[in-house]
């Protein structure tokens, strides 16, 4: 091999073995750093490690939710009523402190807070529901047609809602988890010269108190 030949490929070699070098070293693990050496760059580690353990928080509580709502699938909720509409929002991710649920079977009688042998299917699949999900903590909203005495509307509504309560307790679900608010004739939905808006207006709702 020629001098200049032999220079040049030891110059290569010599190059060569200083870009491992570098590149090695880049690759190696950033050593955490102390308040003193470095106080922005151990706030930022301090949140690069909230923000890991945030993520693992977060995919332990999915993980947890699929496995309840897969001990749920078989329960066969009817269609259109609460316990089928929940179910399906809590599957599809939604955040149910901004959700109102609708009663599809809780049609009480005229002046009455009775709750029929009808209704109880609905509400024995929302105390499975709630069962299954021991943190949730709900309201049970009654409302009136929107004509009336306001007050004696108040109360049946009140009385209504207590009612569901009621029944829900008798099912399992401890009292502490439920609210019963009666709104009588405050939030309708719907005219209330035509029959058809009356009975929309008269309705009950189950939404999500607020943590």
């Amino acid at each position: 091999m020629k001098p200049h030949h032999r220079l040049f490929f030891i110059s290569l070699c010599v190059f060569g073995l200083l870009f491992t070098s570098v590149a090695c070293k880049n690759q190696v693990e950033k050593e955490p750093v102390s308040a003193e050496e470095d106080p922005i760059g151990a706030i930022e580690d301090m949140l690069d490690e909230t923000k890991a353990l945030a993520k693992e928080e977060a995919a332990a509580v999915d993980e947890e939710t699929l496995k309840t709502l897969e001990s749920l699938r078989q329960e066969h909720f009817a269609e259109g009523t609460v316990g089928q509409k929940l179910y399906q929002a809590i599957d599809a991710g939604k955040d149910l402190s901004i959700e109102v649920f609708l009663f599809k079977t809780l049609n009480f009688q005229v002046d009455k807070a009775e709750v029929l042998p009808g209704m109880q299917l609905e509400l024995q699949q929302v105390a499975k529901i709630l069962k299954a999900f021991p943190q949730f903590k709900i309201e049970i909203g009654a409302h009136t047609e929107g004509v009336g005495d306001l007050v004696l509307n108040l109360t049946l509504s009140q009385d209504r809602a207590s009612a569901v309560v009621d029944a829900l307790s008798k099912m399992g679900i401890a009292k502490s988890r439920m609210k019963a608010t009666g709104y009588g004739d405050e939030f309708p939905v719907a005219d209330i010269e035509m029959m058809e808006g009356r009975m929309a207006n008269e309705r009950v709702e189950l939404t999500f108190l607020k943590k």
